[in-house]
This record gives C-alpha cells, structure tokens and sequence, in this order.
C-alpha cells in the first residue's frame, strides 16, 4: 500500500468521526430535528470519504444552504433558564451564567427582541460604567434596559444607585433590568440601603419606610402537615429572670477579728490550727502583760483605800483592758493579782486567719485571730449594664453550685453598688444566703437567678413566634380571611417564654407560634418573584397593623 493511500484512509476516519460527532450533537441539542438533517450530515461524510481527502467541519447552517434554506440556526441560551434565548453571546438575566450557543430552528425569536440590547446579567462594574440610556443613545436605538443595583442574595432589593443590602449588608451588584423597574424604596433618595452611608452633615440617613409583606394562604390539610400552631396575643404580667455566676465569700458583718488590749507575751496557745472551730467565750490563749499586771496592782489599792469612786474607776480601766468579769471578781475576793489573763473568743465559729505562735510577743495592733460565722454567706455577682434597671435591694434570688447538685439555695439582694467596674463595665451586687449547716464554702462558684421588677399587663406573644431579622423582628400574623402574612413588630423584655410586643400587633390578633418559618419564606419567595417581574411596588406600611397601645383592660 503505497503513501497516499494510506493518507486517504485516516482522512476518510477523520471526516466519518466529525460527521458523527456532528449529528450527535444536534440531536442532543435539538430534540425536534428532522431525520433529514441527519440523512443529509452523514451524505456529507459519505461524500467526502470518497474523494479520499480531509474536508473542514460545517455548521448546520452552512450545510443546510448547500441544499436551499437553512432549517436551523446557532442561537445562545441558559443552561439553568432555557426561557432565555439570545441571537448573541452574553449572560443570563436570572442567574448571570454564561449563555451556550444550540441550534433552534430558524422561527425561534430572541427573548429580548432585538439583538443590539444585551440582558446580561452581573456584569462587572467597569463593563457597566455608562447607563444603558447613553449607549442606546449612540446607536440611535430606545433603551430596554437599564442599569440597575440589586443584592445577590435578596433580588427584591432594587436600587438605582452603589449602596448596601438592607437585610444582609452585602455591597449591591450592578444588572440589567427592564426600562420599568421601580426602586425597592420609590424614591433612591431615601433607600433603604442609604442608612448605612452618612448623609450630609453626619447625620445617618433616615431608613426608608419597610415594604407590607405579601400574605400566604395554604390549605387547612397543609398546615396540618406543617405542624402550624397558633398563639393568641394576650396580656400577661411579666418577671424578668436575670441570670449570672458569682463567687460565694464570708459575711463580712459576721467576722471576728481578736487583738491583745495590752502588750504581752503568749503564755499558752490553746487554738493553734487554721479552721478550728470554737464557741463564744471559750479560752483562745493566756497572755502575760506588765500593763495589765499594773492595772490589778492599782485596783487592789483603791479597794483598800474605802473610795468607792476611786474602786469604780480601778474596776473600769481592767474592763476596758479585756480581763474578764471573773478575773475582777477572783482579785477582788483573793486580794491577789492575776499573772496572766485568759484570751476568750468573741462569737462562735470557725478560725479563718491566725497569726501567733507559743511564747510570741504581742501589740495591740496584731490580728491574732480571726473568727469567721458560717451560718450566712455573701455571694458577689456581676450585672450586665443592660439588666441594671431590673436590680433592687430586696429582690428574690435562687443559687445552685457545683458539686451539690439538685439544691437550690434561696435569698435576697443586699446591696447594689453604686458604681460600675472600670475594666468588665457591669454592676455588682450582693446577695445573701442561709448556711445554717456550712454546705456553702467561700471561694465556691455558683449560678444565680435573680426574679426581675416584675412587670404588669404587658402585650405579650411566645417568644417562639418572634422571628429576629437585621432589619427588626417580626411575627406571621393569621389575618380575617384565614391567609398569614409577615408584620413587623418591636419587641420588649423576655420572660417565662414570652415576649412583650411594644407595636406592631393588637390584643385580639393570632400569632403563628410554630411553622412559622416556612410561612415566613414563602412571603418572601412572592416578594422576590413579584420584585423581580416588577409586578409590586414597595408600599410603605401605612396600612401596617396597629400599635398594640398599653391601655388598662
């Protein structure tokens, strides 16, 4: 077999492989083609086979022309949307993908009519650098499209100029959109999104009014699936419960500090040990003090003396020395003085700090002991400067700690500060509590609730129902006519499981308390669409529910 032989059979391959390939893909683009189209691909392949010579690949439409009209022609369409097609290359509208050339047959119209306008879509900001107004103005055609902003996650947000999505806070894309297009907010002056730029002056601009959610209606079986259940709007008096964590610590109206009235030395320690407990009156140590030896002396002398003034004085100044009662009256009887003087303690408890050891010399400023009475406890919490309102002295307050779990202990607020710490910028405060059998050891951590200034007749819902947005919180509301649709409503305090509504609801109104998101994304997908198709203006909620006002009922 000689060279070009050879030659003439890959060629032959060649154009049989493309035509194939060819008439796959137009019966996988178009499903309506007509079997003549392929009858007459593979006549092209089987022609070129037999003059042995490699042939160029031909469109459809310059196949069909050899044979008279062309049947179908290469127009561009969306992978996501096959409604767009264009007679161009460009972006899809809805999503902004890259649109795909497909063979239609030659009666298929563009979506947008013309060709010199191009609906694409998310177009970068440097293609779309002049209004669509100016470019149709050159090419002497009317403008169908104009240039508008709009968020990539909330396409009702339309605005007419740069700015940020008032739901989320993403920075507005540009895209084409149809001459008729309304802004979200009516006027761009007052957009939502211009609340996030400064106006002039530096004042924040004004937000524009919220636009009425479209209401839903489903079937009473659907909401039986959706598990929808409804709340009344009542009134209820709320008790805001305040929780925080603190640090239980000795009472300090409860402690005993011990110090020598004269200076001495010890004789005999009988309390030695750091947690010892001891009564009230029982002897802590025996002290030897020349001043206190001296005080006797003179004591003695006044009783010799028959001056009762003189006694009396004598008798006071060993009294006011700490030698007790029944050392007076054994040097009185004996006629002797006392060496040493016993140290008794003040109350009953337990010795939290000791500072003395046998034979040690002792001044008056010395803090030998200190007494601790375990019966009550302090416990320190710190407040949230937005729950400083709700604290007072006297309030309810329950307490759990760890390593006893299943007790709850119960007190009182003692004391408010008076001033906010300068590094966690909170409010402490101070509660009390019962130890009678000294279960509560200080340094111990604990979780406090404190029952809030309880609040009378308040418009309340479940705190369930209240679905939190950035651009405030709002309810699904059943309206007359059994349809739900989406209000705004400002909130109040929480407790118990409700919330109280300041507006936006009136005391007869239902709530959707559960499901209540899936009705709520179902407004908001009509919004979208009806945003999109231009089909519904942003209204301003003037025909919004009434403010639930707080009258006596």
């Amino acid at each position: 077999m000689n060279t070009s032989a050879l030659i003439g059979l890959v060629a032959t391959g060649l154009v049989a492989s493309v035509a194939a390939s060819a008439v796959t893909y137009t019966l996988i683009s178009v499903p309506a083609v007509r079997p003549a189209m392929a009858d007459d691909m593979a006549g092209m392949a089987m022609d070129s086979g037999n003059d042995k010579k490699a042939a160029v690949p031909q469109t459809p439409s310059v196949a069909n022309k050899a044979a008279g009209e062309p049947k179908f022609v290469t127009k561009y369409t969306c992978p996501m949307h096959p409604q767009i097609i264009e007679d161009h290359p460009g972006h899809c509208p809805i999503c902004g993908m890259t649109l795909v050339p497909k063979l239609f047959p030659v009666s298929t119209k563009a979506t947008a009519g013309a060709s010199s306008a191009e609906p694409a879509a998310l177009v970068p900001p440097a293609v779309v650098s002049k209004p669509a107004a100016e470019v149709a103005a050159k090419t002497g055609a009317e403008p169908k499209f104009v240039t508008k902003y709009t968020c990539p996650m909330h396409p009702q947000i339309i605005e007419d100029h740069p700015g940020h999505c008032p739901i989320c806070g993403m920075t507005l894309v540009p895209k084409l959109f149809p001459v008729g297009t309304k802004d979200t907010a009516g006027d761009g002056a007052n957009s939502l999104n211009a609340a996030s730029e400064p106006a002039k002056g530096g004042a924040p601009a004004p937000l524009a009014a919220p636009m009425v959610m479209p209401s839903v209606s489903v079937a009473p079986l659907t909401l039986r699936y959706m598990n929808v259940v409804l709340a009344p709007v009542a009134w209820r008096n709320l008790t805001r419960q305040i929780h925080s964590v603190g640090l239980v610590d000795f009472d300090e109206n409860r402690l005993a500090h011990v110090h020598p009235r004269a200076s001495g030395w010890v004789e005999m320690l009988n309390v030695r040990a750091l947690g010892d407990t001891v009564h009230k009156g029982e002897v802590l140590l025996t002290l030897y003090s020349p001043d206190i030896l001296s005080a006797e002396k003179d004591f003695l002398v006044a009783k010799n003396s028959g001056m009762s003034v003189l006694l009396d004085a004598a008798r006071e100044r060993l009294r006011l020395l700490n030698v007790p009662e029944a050392i007076i009256n054994q040097i009185a009887t004996t006629g002797k003085v006392a060496r040493t003087i016993p140290v008794v303690a003040p109350q009953s408890g337990y010795i939290s700090a000791i500072n003395l050891r046998d034979g040690m010399y002792v001044t008056p400023d010395l803090d030998m002991y200190t007494i601790a009475d375990a019966a009550k406890v302090w416990v320190s919490v710190e407040i949230l400067a937005r729950d400083m309102e709700q604290i007072a002295a006297g309030q309810p307050a329950a307490m759990t700690v760890d390593g006893i779990p299943g007790r709850i202990w119960h007190g009182t607020v003692d004391f408010v500060y008076p001033e906010l710490d300068p590094k966690s910028r909170t409010l402490k405060a101070r509660l009390v509590f019962d130890n009678t059998d000294g279960v509560l050891k200080p340094n111990q951590f604990a979780e406090v609730g404190i029952s809030g200034v309880p609040q009378a007749d308040v418009l309340t819902v479940p705190t369930a129902a209240v679905i939190p947005t950035p651009n405030g919180a709002r309810v699904v509301r059943k309206n007359a006519d059994g349809s739900f649709q989406p209000v705004l409503v400002t909130v109040g305090p929480s407790a118990g499981g409700y919330t109280a509504i300041t507006s936006g609801l009136n005391p007869n109104d239902e709530v959707v308390a559960s499901g209540q998101f899936l009705l709520d994304s179902e407004s908001s997908l009509q919004a979208s669409f009806a945003r999109m198709t231009g089909s519904m203006d942003a209204a301003p909620t003037d025909a919004a529910p009434a403010t639930a006002h707080q009258h006596a009922h």
